[in-house]
């Protein structure tokens, strides 16, 4: 975690980080002794993550959170400046919800009382489900509209697009980063006017510099190796468009790892029929993970070349070896996987 922290510019001294942990251990045990549920690895996290920033007498704080919303460790916040919506497709139905609707409204439980929302393109009944609450909580309402964003340029390498009348670059690669670069935009104009401001440079070669690991990240050129974490319906939608924006007619390897609680099924038929080839793998070191065996048996509903994998080297070895250097190969699956 600390490692994490400091890969992303914020540096915290091993004992001070210690401390925290030792602070929170603390909180633990009594909460223990004193017959209350152990909290979960997130939440301790969370906790340690809220202490460093009361420390460090943060400013402002951009939190998110691990799943769904209304119910999440994060969402013990009541001073909510902007709360941001991303768009929402089916996952975690077991906690979550079984249609959209239903996911839509925990979703929707990070709205607090007078924050302003920003939410991303939605499905119809998404939208009036976030609209509802907003209302509800006498939020005010701003959405990321298709109309204003116009994408003039997209390869493997990066994007161009128009948002709002203005010109930007992005670094990320992926049909649906351009959508995601507009959200991120609504929110730093809603900070503006909250207080924060950003110049129109910062935001452009903010937008411009932004890295984002095991989003169709490129890791290898010849042949191409792309990793990305498309673990539900939804991602891998937008995975297969871009598959198909960027590689139309280029032969496609697969190295697929998933976990046995996510839709995996679905995530197969829409993403196995631009493969070539595909070796299925089991997460290293997980319990959530599913074993490459019954991954591959699910997998050949949808294809018909598919090989179990002993381990990730095996599978990437094999890539290599049957790969031409104008091919591609596609690591999917749960980002602790591709990590």
């Amino acid at each position: 975690y600390r490692e994490r922290m400091e890969t992303a510019g914020i540096p915290v001294s091993l004992e001070k980080f210690a401390e925290y942990v030792t602070r929170v251990a603390y909180v633990i045990e009594n909460m223990t002794k004193a017959g209350l549920p152990h909290p979960t690895p997130f939440e301790i996290e969370t906790a340690v993550a809220f202490l460093f920033f009361a420390e460090e007498k943060c400013d402002l704080v951009l939190l998110e959170v691990g799943m769904g919303g209304n119910l999440d460790a994060t969402n013990i916040v009541s001073c909510t400046l902007v709360a941001v919506l991303a768009s929402i497709s089916m996952d975690h139905q077991e906690f979550l919800g079984n249609t959209l609707q239903e996911i839509a409204e925990k979703k929707a439980g990070i709205i607090k009382p007078g924050c302003t929302v920003v939410s991303a393109c939605q499905e119809e009944k998404v939208r009036e489900t976030i609209r509802k609450a907003a209302k509800r909580a006498g939020a005010r309402w701003r959405e990321v509209k298709a109309e204003k964003l116009t994408v003039e340029k997209a390869d493997i390498w990066g994007q161009r697009f128009l948002y709002e009348g203005e010109e930007y670059e992005i670094s990320l690669s992926g049909e649906h980063q351009p959508g995601n670069a507009a959200v991120a935009l609504k929110t730093l104009q809603c900070l503006d006017e909250k207080g924060f401001p950003t110049t129109l440079e910062q935001r452009k070669t903010g937008l411009k510099e932004a890295q984002w690991p095991g989003r169709f990240s490129v890791i290898h050129r010849s042949p191409l190796f792309i990793v990305d974490g498309a673990h539900n319906p939804g991602a891998a939608e937008m995975l297969a468009e871009s598959v198909r924006r960027y590689f139309n007619g280029k032969k496609i390897f697969y190295i697929i790892g998933m976990f046995k609680d996510k839709d995996y099924n679905k995530v197969l038929e829409i993403t196995c029929p631009y493969a070539q080839k595909i070796w299925t793998i089991q997460t290293p070191d997980n319990p959530r993970a599913l074993p490459a065996g019954k991954l591959a048996r699910a997998a050949a509903r949808f294809h018909p070349c598919v090989e179990e994998a002993g381990s990730m080297e095996e599978a990437v070895k094999k890539a290599f070896h049957t790969a031409g250097k104008e091919d591609v190969i596609l690591a999917i699956g749960y980002l602790s996987f591709l990590g």
